[in-house]
């Protein structure tokens, strides 16, 4: 053997044992805190949802000639399908126009405005999808609808949740009435162009694994479906209901087989993360479900923690 062989052998051999120290330390300390976490799960950028930042909102006098442009779109997309896909962006468009609007002016009367335009859309999608003939087994391009449209509204939810909590007492109601409609036509969409309820619970699942987001994202994920499963049309729960479950028990998993510091970073999340206290509360009962004790004690600490929230909540 060379002397440069008897050299280099060594020295590879040090290389990957302080490399695989490194791999090791890095796979084992958090990447990131409770509160990087919860933003991660609560931030909706445009380009989530595929469009741009709104620059002309429908404040300025000149929004009327944006509506132009999107009218001379819809006119020349011939098929109920391409209709849908536009009627989505649209959607999107309208409902970051009303989250800028929010930050931007206290004027309630121009952020109703704005959360009507958003509503009208939602409208307008369900109408243009009860024209299209083809469920999604039989057109790719309805599947490929159908999830594009499942991820966006699971969005639109995280952002219509934040937006109630930011606009004037005068508005919330408008707010929360724009989320209960937008649901409802969830269901109501999913309902028409797909098969069954077991094909409605596959795609809800896959793509809320799909959807970017914390490595606690499937508590806040089975908090909004909650909500959808009790707006949803009857045929549509059952599906929504066993994606939940199975949503949950992969979460129960998922805790078991965290480290202590992972589970103390999760107890911070569940209090800090945005939602429902009372469905927030019926989640943390139902993962200390058969789960072990060391698990069960921190979920005991999370549930007093929501317990004390509800119990100081004003009653509006």
């Amino acid at each position: 053997m060379s002397k440069c062989l008897k050299f280099f052998l060594p020295t590879v051999g040090l290389l990957l044992i302080v490399g695989g120290l490194v791999l090791a330390q890095q796979e084992t300390s958090p990447t990131v805190t409770s509160s990087e976490e919860v933003i991660l799960d609560e931030t909706v950028q445009p380009s989530d949802l595929e469009v741009s930042e709104p620059t002309l909102l429908p404040d300025n006098p000149f929004y009327f000639l944006k509506n132009w442009g999107r009218s001379i779109r819809l006119f020349f997309s011939f098929r109920p399908i391409d209709k849908a896909k536009l009627r989505l962006k649209f959607a999107s468009e309208k409902l970051l126009e009303a989250r800028k609007l929010a930050e931007k002016t206290r004027n309630s009367e121009i952020i109703k405005r704005a959360a009507e335009n958003y509503q009208r859309e939602i409208d307008k999608i369900k109408a243009v999808a009860d024209k299209i003939k083809e469920k999604a087994t039989e057109n790719p391009e309805v599947g490929k609808f159908l999830d594009k449209f499942t991820k966006q509204q699971i969005l639109h939810e995280k952002i219509l949740e934040k937006l109630q909590e930011q606009v004037p007492e005068e508005v919330f109601e408008k707010i929360k009435e724009a989320r209960e409609r937008h649901i409802q036509r969830f269901g109501e969409v999913m309902q028409k162009l797909e098969e069954n309820k077991e094909r409605i619970r596959e795609r809800i699942e896959k793509n809320l694994q799909e959807l970017k987001g914390s490595k606690f994202k499937e508590f806040k994920n089975l908090e909004i479906l909650k909500k959808i499963e009790e707006k949803v049309p009857e045929g549509a729960k059952q599906a929504i209901r066993a994606a939940r479950e199975n949503i949950l028990t992969r979460l129960k998993e998922k805790l078991e087989r965290m480290s202590t510091t992972t589970q103390e970073r999760f107890k911070d999340y569940a209090e800090k993360i945005r939602g429902d206290a009372t469905e927030k509360l019926e989640i943390i009962q139902n993962l200390q479900s058969e789960i072990r004790t060391r698990t069960r004690e921190r979920l005991e600490d999370i549930k007093e923690k929501i317990l004390e929230k509800i119990e100081r909540k004003p009653v509006k």
